[in-house]
């Protein structure tokens, strides 16, 4: 019964029975028989079958709510009792981006993490481009944005700010730009792989601006030192800009709009985890969900 409520609750991540059988490496006549059977022991539709489209009934919803943490903690539990006679070191792969990493909330974390763990190794790959994590033996990865749907585990753990701001010599020679039409004349900076740039409105209302990029970079440090330089807008994350604007050798443009905040995810291989990943996981999470970033 557990396998099949597992498998349950991986099919709802995807929007049709056909894409999950694809992902899930299961064909698509015994998805279905499982599912149906699923919900025939328990009397009720989990599924609205919509052409083109799946998605929870009411049931369906309380159902997988009800069962996401329990089935999660008894793969845990599972995992635990599979590695008692292993040996106690192990080693974690872990993929994030390389500037935010090396920003100041991130700094000492994976320090303080061995001091409480110190038979866990983390070994990083550190790339602020979005490495493909099929073709990686990774344990966990961290996410900036929004993800494409896709098999893996997911945890939203926090929510990073964004700026869009420049130098006053740069306003000097175009003013200041009052809206999107004046933002589109000004020399743009890119930081990959922030290539578009989101807003919400002071009504609430969501507008995404398409720069033409006359510098682009995955080094956002780099991004943050041309537009200081007066090469262009930047738009990109507030941690990398925050001692500039305090001193004003950049300042904030379009008040009436509000760059929009981008999810910090954390991202597993759906599949029985050790708790040693388990462990990192539940420490980031504490760490990171608290802090205004």
């Amino acid at each position: 019964m557990l396998d099949i409520v597992a498998l349950f609750i991986k099919t709802n991540q995807f929007k049709t029975f056909h894409e999950a059988s694809v992902k899930l490496n299961i064909p698509l006549p015994t998805l279905q028989r499982r599912i149906k059977k699923l919900e025939d022991d328990l009397s009720l539709a989990l599924f609205y079958r919509e052409r083109g489209s799946l998605r929870l009934t009411e049931p369906g919803k309380s159902f997988y709510a009800h069962c996401l943490n329990h089935v999660e903690d008894l793969q845990s539990i599972l995992c635990d009792f599979k590695n008692i006679g292993e040996d106690k070191v192990s080693t974690i792969k872990l993929i994030a981006p390389q500037n935010f990493i090396k920003s100041v909330y991130f700094t000492g974390l994976i320090s303080r993490f061995n001091t409480l763990h110190p038979n866990i190794k983390i070994h990083m790959l550190l790339s602020d481009e979005r490495l493909d994590l099929k073709a990686t033996e990774f344990d966990l990865a961290i996410r900036i944005g929004q993800l494409e749907n896709s098999q893996y585990m997911c945890k939203v753990i926090n929510q990073m700010h964004f700026v869009m701001a420049c130098s006053s010599t740069l306003i000097e020679k175009y003013g200041k730009p009052a809206n999107f039409d004046d933002l589109a004349h000004f020399p743009h900076i890119c930081c990959s792989p922030f290539e578009n740039w989101g807003f919400i409105t002071l009504t609430g209302e969501r507008h995404v601006f398409q720069p033409h990029p006359d510098f682009v970079s995955n080094d956002i440090e780099m991004c943050a030192l041309a537009a200081v330089e007066g090469r262009g807008i930047y738009y990109g994350p507030a941690y990398c800009v925050k001692p500039f604007l305090n001193t004003n050798r950049l300042i904030n443009v379009l008040d009436d709009v509000k760059p929009i905040k981008r999810d910090i995810n954390l991202i597993w291989p759906d599949k029985l985890i050790p708790k040693s990943t388990r462990y990192l996981i539940d420490f980031l999470t504490c760490s990171l969900s608290g802090i205004d970033i």
